[in-house]
């Protein structure tokens, strides 16, 4: 029963329903039924899987709590995430800003203080790229390596006053190709069977 009882709040915390939990484990509902109510149990990979999904260890869904309620589960941790990642990235432009009032009211170098908002795109895209490294899937980090890439192109070309600076663009663009194979092609990690 404490399995069940697990599971139970597991799902209601990740707001599933059980048809839902099902069609994400291909089970029947009936099955994740018979889980929750303790006349039947997951089989270990079931129960591996059951963990990923709601963001526990599967010494959790086995054990007794005296809590009764995990930390975070999916959606609230997806939430947190993103919401740390949005965090980080406004600190860049805050800090931007601030350094750009600072400048204007100092008057140095007016003319060009404009880039200093230039050059937070690709430091933006450094914080995108360290959190869809921890965070994201291979999607995530292949727009997140996509967008550094084309920042830092846009800030050179802005930045270098040269009369070939368009061909920053053109350097561009392999990598764009080898960091689409690089991440697109990579062999998945073996699942548990």
């Amino acid at each position: 029963m404490v399995v069940a009882r697990n599971l139970t709040a597991c799902r209601k915390a990740a707001g599933l329903t059980q048809l839902q939990l099902a069609e994400k484990l291909n089970y029947s509902d009936k099955a994740v039924s018979k889980w929750e109510r303790g006349e039947s149990l997951p089989d270990v990979a079931v129960l591996y899987a059951l963990g990923k999904l709601y963001g526990v260890t599967l010494d959790y869904l086995v054990s007794e709590h005296a809590d009764k309620k995990p930390a975070l589960y999916g959606r609230e941790k997806r939430r947190k995430r993103i919401l740390i990642t949005a965090m980080s990235c406004l600190l860049v432009w805050f800090v931007a800003t601030l350094a750009f009032a600072l400048l204007y009211l100092f008057q140095a170098q007016a003319e060009r203080q404009w880039l200093i908002f230039v050059w937070a795109t690709p430091i933006t895209g450094v914080v995108c790229v360290v959190f869809s490294g921890i965070w994201g899937n291979r999607l995530h980090r292949t727009l997140s390596v996509s967008f550094l890439i084309w920042a830092v192109a846009m800030a050179m070309f802005l930045t270098l006053p040269l009369p070939n600076a368009w061909l920053f663009f053109v350097v561009a663009a392999p990598l764009q190709i080898l960091t689409i194979f690089w991440f697109l092609l990579r062999v998945p990690k073996q699942k548990i069977k």
